[in-house]
């Protein structure tokens, strides 16, 4: 098993600070609806898997109000999108058609597409999002959890039976195959030349970002012959951006009376999730807490094209955009918020050359092309990832664990 970081878990990064009781997530967090791969895995590991349940709330400029009707607003949009559109158009397209909807209501889709898709409603399908982009009436499906002890235990308890066999630091560079047998050629972190490594059957598992990456481009992977059919598949899919800060405070200072007192209600110490109501005004209008743990964290989320446009700004203006974004939603002043920061924690997934952006999502036209990314080569080359859930699952960790199942599935029988 070759890897290209010094690290397992990929887009999976837990740290684990001594100064908090709760994990904190670089990359996924979340258990989105039904997840049996991820809940028997953690059931045999012995992690627990906790429902969020708390408030959302929406705000702006401190005049902050309970949402609890977010999904009803939200299906009353996506709703009206068709899985059987001909031909396919974008979100921005269907939502310009949709003339009666309220502005609000414009406002909050475009935030949940750009936000939890990642992606770009100028270029994501209308036929993915009705088929699967939203949780509908399903109360299932509009669960959301997350693994108590972290997703890097679960990574951990993944890989615990195969740990010696992972080669931590191995960049993949060139498949050269043929059906039946592949040579793949690696460097070490540093571009020097590696080890070359004879298999009967390959797993390919880099994300739709590295695979789009031109190969001699750092991180690129070069396949020979090259993989017609997958590159077409994977021009239909858009690797979505994102960007996400968790800030550590002194205290979870939003749950204490005084707060409560301040916005004139006694609830918002359930808060779960806050949106902003205007899109633009802030740059990061999504936050969520550690509820039901009463944590001193607050995670900072912005997806689709402001968070790629905020890629390419330094570090620290990316955490002082956050703080400001927090000040602005809670009416204190930025220096207030700055007394009550102890850390913060981010990681640049757009222009890590191993990621190359958060997870993806269909353009337009594409919404079978995870289908064909699914797909085996000849016996000899197997897929898996997010952006290869022949169930359609993108970004999501559970779409990734069941794909890669089935195609150590696929191999077997394929070595049989």
């Amino acid at each position: 098993m070759i890897e290209a970081r010094d690290r397992i878990g990929g887009r999976v990064w837990t740290l684990y600070p001594e100064s908090l009781s709760v994990p904190v997530e670089l990359g996924a967090e979340f258990l989105h609806g039904d997840t049996p791969e991820l809940n028997e895995l953690a059931s045999n590991a012995g992690l627990r898997t906790v429902d969020i349940a708390g408030r959302r709330w929406t705000g702006a400029k401190g005049e902050l109000r309970v949402m609890d009707d977010f999904w009803e607003r939200l299906d009353g949009v996506m709703r009206r999108l068709s899985e059987k559109r001909e031909p396919d158009r974008s979100f921005a397209d269907a939502l310009a058609h949709m003339r009666s909807l309220e502005a609000s209501d414009r406002r909050l889709a475009v935030q949940y597409v750009e936000g939890f898709h990642a992606a770009d409603t100028a270029r994501i399908s209308e036929r993915s999002l009705a088929e699967g982009g939203s949780p509908r009436d399903d109360v299932r499906e509009r669960r959301i959890g997350r693994v108590a002890e972290g997703y890097g235990r679960l990574m951990d308890a993944l890989a615990q039976s195969a740990l010696d066999r992972i080669r931590l630091g191995r960049i993949a560079t060139d498949v050269r195959w043929r059906p039946g047998g592949a040579r793949v050629s690696t460097t070490d972190a540093a571009g020097g030349s590696g080890e070359v490594i004879e298999a009967r059957a390959v797993v390919v598992t880099i994300p739709l970002g590295v695979f789009q990456t031109p190969p001699g481009v750092r991180g690129g992977v070069r396949f020979d012959p090259p993989l017609r059919a997958k590159q077409r598949a994977a021009a239909q899919l858009v690797m979505g951006d994102v960007v996400r800060v968790a800030l550590q405070l002194d205290e979870p200072f939003w749950v204490t009376e005084q707060f409560a007192k301040r916005i004139g209600d006694e609830r918002f110490d359930t808060l779960s999730f806050l949106h902003s109501q205007t899109q633009r005004a802030v740059a990061f209008p999504v936050w969520w807490t550690q509820y039901p743990v009463r944590a001193p964290l607050l995670v900072a989320w912005r997806g689709g094209p402001p968070a790629k446009a905020m890629a390419s700004r330094s570090r620290d203006d990316v955490v002082g955009a956050a703080i400001a974004s927090l000040a602005s939603l809670f009416a204190m002043s930025r220096r207030a918020i700055e007394r009550h920061v102890v850390a913060s924690f981010t990681h640049d997934w757009i222009n890590d050359p191993f990621s190359r952006g958060a997870y993806s999502y269909a353009a337009v036209g594409g919404d079978t092309a995870s289908r064909t990314m699914a797909r085996p080569v000849e016996g000899t080359l197997f897929f898996a990832g997010e952006h290869a859930d022949a169930e359609g699952r993108n970004g999501t960790v559970h779409g990734a664990m069941a794909s890669g199942w089935k195609a150590a599935d696929q191999v077997l029988r394929a070595l049989e």
